[in-house]
């Protein structure tokens, strides 16, 4: 692996959007960590897309826990090497979500209405100390956050059409994102060294659009409205246009994409 790619610490990333720049980073050769409740189940993931059991032994370290265990986080954004002192990830890539409850079909929430907002906490706060213990190296990273659309106070980024279904089936999660976010911008002056907030339109699990050049960009003044995006094609964007490029034109922005 060439020395001058970036680390990258990974959460959520049995997720659609994340496994799918993750296998990309493994493969072309990025040194990877990843935090997963179940480790095993990260691992099959991966070998079932394809990617060689080989690589995934060298590039990537695995640590158990949950993405609101400080410690576990901590050893997340060490690379699994706490003891080296080698400090955080050159790179965050954060795709925690909830997964959406319709006990009350009138009022649909989450399993936890706060995962997203908690865990980034976690991660800024795992971060902070790293960097202000006598082993921190100072190393200020660069976090990736997968949001959503529908949520901007700037300008409406999503079809009128949708307006709608999004109020009632996405209320609760995205109030979840829209505090995730804030979190995420009040931190990046004083403990991150830039932040990239990625708002796909909504999420698939169809089949990638191939061309990557098809995806529509904008950003939050003037976002690429669309109706949806396939999880496959969120992360190899990301991986693509972010992780590929560190000195990407996106960073410091929010992010919109879709087809």
């Amino acid at each position: 692996m060439a020395s001058s790619k970036p680390t990258i610490a990974f959460f959520g990333a049995t997720g659609g959007s994340t496994i799918s720049c993750l296998a990309p980073a493994l493969e072309a050769g990025y040194r990877c960590a990843a935090l997963a409740r179940t480790p095993s189940k990260l691992r099959d993931l991966l070998t079932q897309r394809g990617v060689q059991e080989s690589t995934i032994t060298a590039n990537l370290t695995i640590i158990s826990g949950t993405a609101t265990e400080l410690e576990p986080v901590k050893q997340t954004i060490q690379m699994g090497e706490p003891e080296s002192g080698s400090g955080t990830a050159d790179i965050i890539v954060s795709g925690i979500g909830g997964k959406l409850l319709f006990s009350n079909p009138l009022s649909p929430t989450l399993d936890n209405p706060t995962i997203c907002q908690d865990a980034m906490r976690t991660i800024i706060t795992a971060v902070d100390e790293v960097n202000s213990s006598s082993s921190g190296t100072g190393k200020r990273p660069l976090v990736i956050a997968l949001s959503t659309t529908g949520i901007s106070d700037v300008q409406r980024d999503l079809p009128i059409a949708m307006i709608p279904m999004y109020h009632w089936m996405l209320k609760v999660p995205h109030e979840d994102k829209k505090v995730m976010e804030r979190v995420i911008l009040d931190s990046a002056k004083d403990v991150l060294g830039g932040y990239v907030i990625v708002r796909p339109s909504l999420l698939t699990d169809g089949a990638s659009v191939g061309d990557l050049s098809k995806i529509r960009v904008g950003v939050e003044k003037s976002p690429a409205v669309g109706y949806t995006i396939s999880r496959e094609d969120v992360g190899r964007w990301v991986f693509e246009y972010l992780v590929k490029d560190r000195e990407s034109q996106y960073v410091g922005e929010v992010v919109t994409i879709t087809i």
